[in-house]
C-alpha cells in the first residue's frame, strides 16, 4: 500500500503547486473555509476510504479528479446562485475549466461532473475513484457545514 499512498500522495501535492490550483484559496465555501481547503480534504478523505476498503485504485486520477472536484472558480454569494443552484452547476463548470486547465482523462472529468450524484442525477460516478470521491465530498461538507469543524 506504501507505493500506492506514494503515488498518491505525489500526484497531489504536484498539483498544490500549481498557481491555477493555489487560486481555489480565493472562493469562500461551508462556513469558514474555502475550496482549496475543502477539496484538499476530500483528496486525503477519498484516500483513506480506498485503504479501509481495499479497492484496487488509480493513484494518479483519484488525486486529479478529488482535488479539482470544486475547481468551479468563483464565489457562489457574488454569483447570486441559491445553494440549490450552485449544487446542480458547479460539477459542470469545474469539469469545464479543469479539463481547459489540466487536459483531464474522461475517468478524471466524471470524477468531477460525478461528485455531487444523485442531486446530478443524469452525471453519476462510473468508476470507483468517482464513487469515492462522491462519499467523501459528502462526508467532508457534512462536517463542515451541519458541524462546522473539520
Amino acid at each position: 500500500m506504501t507505493n500506492s499512498r506514494e503515488r498518491f500522495f505525489t500526484e497531489l501535492n504536484r498539483l498544490l503547486l500549481d498557481p491555477k490550483v493555489k487560486r481555489m484559496k480565493e472562493f469562500p465555501q461551508h462556513f469558514g473555509t474555502n475550496t482549496l481547503s475543502h477539496s484538499i480534504k476530500v483528496a486525503e478523505a477519498s484516500f483513506r476510504l480506498a485503504e479501509k476498503l481495499g479497492w484496487d485504485i488509480d493513484e494518479r486520477e483519484l488525486a486529479r479528479g478529488a482535488l479539482l472536484h470544486d475547481y468551479y472558480l468563483y464565489d457562489i454569494k457574488a454569483e447570486g446562485l441559491t445553494p440549490y443552484r450552485h449544487g446542480t452547476s458547479h460539477p459542470g463548470k469545474a469539469a469545464e475549466n479543469a479539463g481547459r486547465d489540466f487536459g483531464l482523462t474522461p475517468n478524471e472529468l466524471n470524477i468531477i461532473r460525478g461528485h455531487m450524484w444523485p442531486l446530478t442525477l443524469f452525471s453519476p460516478p462510473r468508476s470507483k475513484e468517482a464513487a469515492l470521491v462522491c462519499m467523501a465530498d459528502k462526508y467532508v461538507a457534512s462536517k463542515e457545514m451541519i458541524l462546522r469543524k473539520y
